[in-house]
């Protein structure tokens, strides 16, 4: 990941309302001026299998960002997550 983040298409965060890290992270990024789609894992069996398929982990919380050329990243770590989505709420 580079220091100034490309601003992505889309993002998604694969999460659920009993994790933890989840939490954190919705937290720590409520006030940051994102659209960020949620895709509970729980209460949509289908996106975890998205996660699995596409990131190569069941684990939340997981970030999906789609770049505008159609590349996409799966970022885990909420530390990570929230770091990454700070940098970008700072380049608004």
């Amino acid at each position: 990941m580079t220091d100034t983040p490309t601003p992505p298409a889309h993002l998604a965060l694969y999460e659920h309302e009993l994790c933890g890290f989840c939490q954190k992270v919705r937290r720590a990024t409520q006030g940051l001026d994102l659209d960020v789609e949620s895709r509970n894992i729980l209460q949509d069996p289908g996106r975890r299998e998205e996660l699995v398929e596409g990131g190569g982990k069941g684990m939340v919380p997981c970030l999906r960002i789609e770049r505008p050329d159609g590349q996409v990243e799966w970022l885990y770590e909420s530390d990570a997550i929230i770091d990454y989505l700070k940098q970008l709420a700072d380049q608004h």
